[in-house]
């Protein structure tokens, strides 16, 4: 029970803190590919930095854990581009709501890969969530500009971070939560560094504000939220840490309207307690792993 609570904690933890990630990245002057590779960076400069402190050995127990650490990083960097790039050649409303069907395939690659059985239960929830979303995403603007290209790079976004996040909890829980995601921002901040248009002396060179912004986003808004992400991924099932993370945008819909006064619509609040609904299902019995 106290490690489901530990677990539960982390998650809401890191919850809250993505939930305000593109207030941190909204305003850096900088393409999103090369947001990533510089977020990816700083996040692995601090991570090692924190290793150091704690006297943390980084070596892995097994070699086979070195290719699976790039594998994961692939995962996650290909998920963080393709979810921004869906949103560009669509609509923000179209990408959010795509990206929340991560929980539908979290259930089914449980089921295919490591014969986990499926609940009726778990296809109600991840539904309802899904139409949650749906509602909020779809308010005001709609899903004007949508189209075939944006759902599927969304869908692949979607896929990555949950075959990420079923992998990490098979193979990696043995691991310190920042170990194994210090492997991961690494991995994709060295693939994407040598793709990058902005320099790194050309991006010294840019005002103050626009580098507080990235450190923050790198430091606060990934190393720390991603690592308390694995951790709970250690306790509770993917399965469950996806449909209670679709919190997301309930928790950014909040932090816009204590922050600027953002005032929800009808739909939006009605979505948003739909997926309360579900999240709170899950977070009283959240499945722990086997």
């Amino acid at each position: 029970m106290n490690s489901s609570i530990n677990g539960l904690v982390s998650l809401y933890a890191a919850i809250f803190l993505l939930a305000g990630n593109g207030y941190f990245a909204k305003g850096i002057f900088i393409d999103v590919f090369d947001i990533t590779a510089y977020r990816s960076i700083l996040a692995a400069l601090a991570l090692f930095l924190f290793l150091a402190i704690k006297r943390q050995k980084i070596r892995l127990l097994s070699p086979s854990h070195y290719p699976l650490s790039i594998g994961l990083g692939l995962l996650l960097g290909i998920h963080w581009v393709t979810f921004f790039y869906s949103m560009r050649i669509s609509t923000v409303a179209l990408g959010m709501t795509v990206l929340y069907t991560y929980p539908i395939i979290t259930v089914f690659l449980e089921k295919l890969f490591f014969n986990k059985a499926i609940r009726l239960y778990d296809i109600v929830v991840a539904i309802a969530v899904l139409l949650g979303v749906g509602l909020m995403a779809t308010a005001g603007d709609g899903l004007e500009g949508g189209n075939i290209e944006g759902v599927l790079v969304g869908l692949l976004s979607a896929l990555c971070f949950a075959a990420r996040n079923v992998t990490q909890q098979r193979y990696m829980r043995g691991y310190p939560a920042y170990l194994t995601i210090f492997y991961q921002v690494l991995v994709i901040g060295v693939i994407f560094l040598p793709f990058v248009e902005v320099g790194a002396v050309e991006l010294l060179q840019q005002p103050s504000n626009d580098l507080t912004k990235l450190v923050l986003l790198g430091i606060v808004f990934t190393a720390l939220p991603h690592s308390l992400l694995a951790n709970s991924l250690r306790t509770i099932s993917a399965k469950s840490v996806a449909l209670i993370g679709c919190l997301q945008p309930v928790i950014g819909t909040l932090i816009a309207f204590v922050m600027i006064n953002d005032q929800p619509s009808l739909q939006v609040i009605i979505g948003a307690a739909i997926v309360l609904v579900g999240a709170v299902s899950e977070t009283l019995k959240p499945q722990r792993v086997a």
